[in-house]
């Protein structure tokens, strides 16, 4: 776990002025897995099942698949999760889904359904690059530091492992991600047909480490 300014453990955290401290820790804890499920699937939920899916087995989906060793969290003074960021390389990512979640989480036929839907799901082309795999920030923390500060964490994880550069898949109409990971000094590479059913035009950023 690492406070502002430090990077002796592979992260790093900037707070903003006035904010109260928080820390980027590497993995996600047990006790916080539910936690980081929730904030997790309230970010890209949407993203994850193209099916109307509750909030609470979004959620159950999540913890039954996360690696927690392929995450970066922030964490208040107090311990609480206010943020997360996903990783994912070419051994895999934050979400390891299989069809025994899908069953457990929706039942024998639904989760058959579900798992087999997933994978009309396509993401980016294989690549060197460290994934970021969605950063989300709980609502009363945004505009504090916390996503610079999982992306510059990241990018010690990245140098950490080997990979030449982070990179990330914005929808080609989300303007406003797209702004934010610009200022953050990734660079456009190109557009490709992503998502649900690969219809999505989506732009692929870079940034070296």
């Amino acid at each position: 776990m690492t406070k502002a300014g430090d990077r002796r453990k592979g992260g790093q955290d900037l707070n903003a002025i006035g904010s109260p401290a928080f820390f980027v820790h590497r993995g996600v804890p047990c006790h916080l897995q539910g936690a980081a499920a929730r904030l997790y699937w309230r970010g890209f939920g949407h993203a994850l099942q193209f099916l109307p899916t509750p909030a609470r087995a979004g959620a159950a989906l999540v913890t039954a698949t996360m690696n927690g060793e392929r995450a970066l969290i922030a964490l208040s003074d107090g311990g609480n999760l206010v943020g997360i960021a996903g990783l994912r390389g070419a051994a895999g990512g934050f979400l390891t889904p299989g069809i025994g979640d899908f069953r457990a989480t929706f039942g024998p036929v639904r989760g058959l359904l579900r798992y087999l839907s997933s994978h009309l799901h396509r993401g980016g082309a294989e690549t060197r690059d460290l994934i970021l795999d969605g950063v989300a920030v709980r609502p009363p923390w945004r505009e504090r530091g916390i996503a610079r500060a999982l992306v510059l964490a990241a990018m010690d994880e990245a140098r950490r492992l080997g990979h030449p550069a982070l990179r990330v898949e914005v929808e080609a109409r989300n303007i406003a991600a797209l702004a934010t990971w610009t200022a953050l000094g990734f660079q456009p590479l190109d557009r490709q047909n992503l998502g649900w059913p690969w219809r999505a035009r989506a732009h692929v950023l870079r940034l070296p480490v």
